[in-house]
């Protein structure tokens, strides 16, 4: 039996169904037919109700449909106050204002009041701008009810205004203050991108802090703590860094939450401190657990992570990691330095921390100077009061003992100790990928994946 039907309502909200019910589309209602034999095609049409009865009937289900919306909009708004203060003055103002506009015109149905005088609120939008002018008490005065009962109204919405608008003020203060609770008891979500994070905590690590301070532009780096530290050091660290973007996130930096909160997945730098506060003896593993977790979130993360002893490099090196530093290792090289070599010492310091009268800095070549020798690329340089004392190449792979010789004298051992940290802890690069050229020769010519190892003043910070 084939049977006609009108074409059903789209999906949809249920005030938008309701609405068009009003018109009378997307209601299937079918007439009885007579019965028919078996065989004959009977055609079913719809009917819309008509007259008293159908008008009804449509309208209860259009005021259905808006209170399902209104109920589901109230619904989403619940958990938020600020919000629901919000939606409560656009109801009232939307309101209020229609209600004024329909009292002014059934009152003074001539367009002249009793007392003589013409209504001002004459359309529908002037009715609604008099509403939003009254309710946020700006009261500009220049459209006002001229009937007894347009202004009984007038005064109602005034009374809203002052109440919604106190209760609304009320509602963004305490979000403020909210906010600023949970980012100072390390609870906040980072939002920022490319900034740096901190994971874990010892006492070297404020002097990372400030190498990464010494190390920026204009001395303001975003850095984001995560550790478990107490309030009262971190209420310590965030006055004494009171000049920089400083961040905190409470957690355990080994737990993925945590490192989410602290905006992982958009950070550009992240190093990892052997936490000797909360896994003595284990800081290697939890460094390594927190590589892992790291990388896995954000591939494209640099990771610089601090090991206590060097027989775990191996294993970190495994997850994911761009850079290691053994914490203590230049213990002896400075200790036996200033020893037998007075001066040396201070001057390898000098141009290891970033905060020195001059430090060892990786700089790109531009592409001006691709292609240029070295001793040409030297003599630009050196115009610009910058000295460049070697090459990183990832193309060569030359030893020191090939740069510096096999002698053995004691001084010889020293250059070479120098040289080695300064490639692991300064530049930054993986020993089996990337080599240093010191002093290469007057006619090596640079290439496009070198870069240029220079001595300079550092950055400024203010």
């Amino acid at each position: 039996m084939q049977v006609a039907q009108m074409p059903a309502v789209p999906r949809g909200p249920s005030w938008v169904r309701a609405f068009l019910g009003l018109l009378g589309i997307g209601r299937e209602t079918v007439v009885a037919a007579p019965a028919a034999r078996p065989g004959v095609k009977v055609a079913v049409v719809p009917v819309v109700p008509t007259g008293i009865s159908g008008a009804l009937l449509q309208a209860r289900a259009a005021l259905s449909g808006a209170g399902e919306s209104a109920s589901s909009v109230w619904n989403l708004a619940n958990d938020n106050r600020l919000a629901r203060y919000v939606m409560l003055i656009v109801i009232f103002t939307v309101g209020l204002g229609v209600i004024v506009y329909t009292v002014e015109h059934v009152v003074a149905p001539s367009g002249t009041s009793a007392e003589g005088e013409a209504i001002q609120i004459t359309t529908l939008e002037r009715g609604l701008w008099w509403s939003i002018v009254t309710m946020t008490t700006v009261g500009y005065g220049d459209l006002v009810p001229k009937t007894t009962p347009g202004r009984i109204i007038g005064f109602l919405t005034m009374l809203s205004g002052m109440a919604l608008t106190s209760l609304v003020t009320a509602a963004f203060s305490s979000l403020l203050v909210a906010q600023q609770l949970q980012a100072a008891s390390g609870h906040e979500a980072i939002t920022d991108s490319d900034h740096t994070i901190i994971a874990g905590w010892n006492d070297r690590t404020e002097a990372v802090i400030g190498g990464l301070i010494a190390s920026t532009a204009g001395g303001k780096p975003v850095i984001v703590l995560v550790n478990l530290l107490d309030a009262e050091k971190l209420s310590e660290l965030k006055y004494k860094y009171r000049r920089i973007n400083l961040r905190f996130v409470r957690g355990d930096a080994t737990s993925e939450q945590a490192l989410e909160r602290a905006g992982a997945h958009k950070a550009a730098n992240c190093i990892v401190m052997a936490d000797t506060q909360q896994a003595p003896g284990g800081e290697d593993l939890r460094s390594t657990v927190v590589v892992l977790t790291v990388d896995k979130m954000n591939a494209d993360i640099k990771i610089t992570a601090e090991l206590m002893l060097s027989e775990n490099e191996a294993d970190i090196r495994r997850v994911g990691v761009d850079d290691i530093v053994l914490a203590g290792q230049d213990t002896g090289f400075f200790v036996s330095a200033g020893a037998l070599s007075p001066g040396l010492g201070n001057a390898a310091r000098e141009m290891l921390k970033a905060s020195g009268g001059a430090e060892i800095r990786r700089i790109e070549f531009p592409r001006t100077m691709r292609g240029l020798s070295y001793e040409e690329v030297f003599s630009l340089y050196r115009e610009q009061n910058v000295l460049i004392v070697g090459v990183i190449s990832e193309r060569i792979n030359v030893s020191l003992d090939d740069l510096l010789g096999s002698g053995t004298g004691w001084v010889t051992g020293l250059i070479k100790r120098l040289m080695a940290e300064a490639s692991q802890e300064i530049l930054g690069q993986d020993q089996d990928k990337i080599q240093i050229l010191w002093d290469p020769g007057d006619d090596y010519t640079i290439g496009t994946t070198d870069a240029a190892l220079v001595i300079a003043q550092p950055l400024t910070v203010t």
